[in-house]
């Protein structure tokens, strides 16, 4: 299970644990029992914790895969309308294919890029 926040810390420039960790110490915390256990580490030691969220992974497929089911069922819907001469619903239909493919386009450029990263 990977960490829901980092914990960090600034070593002030006098404190022997400086020479040792550098400027900033980063603590993973599993947890807010562990959070709150890391930021008492770190005050003991000296140093100025702050936190940081870990983002969560994005399943940018199950999205895409959504959108594209939207997008089929629209036209399905397109055509039963048109086959059966309600032109409204027809052009309703569109309209959601049209909102759904361009949502598809910023979702299929995040799957790019973490495919690429």
């Amino acid at each position: 299970m990977p960490p829901t926040h980092h914990v960090c810390g600034y070593i002030p420039p006098n404190s022997p644990t400086r020479a040792l960790a550098g400027h900033v110490v980063t603590l993973p915390a599993h947890g807010l029992a562990q959070l709150a256990d890391r930021i008492g580490e770190l005050r003991t030691a000296g140093a100025r914790p702050f936190v940081v969220a870990v983002p969560r992974p994005v399943n940018w497929t199950r999205i895409a895969v959504a959108l594209t089911a939207g997008v089929l069922a629209e036209l399905v819907a397109a055509l039963a309308a048109i086959l059966t001469g309600h032109h409204t619903s027809a052009l309703v239909a569109a309209g959601g294919m049209l909102l759904l493919g361009l949502s598809l386009f910023p979702v299929l450029t995040h799957l790019e890029a973490e495919d690429n990263a």
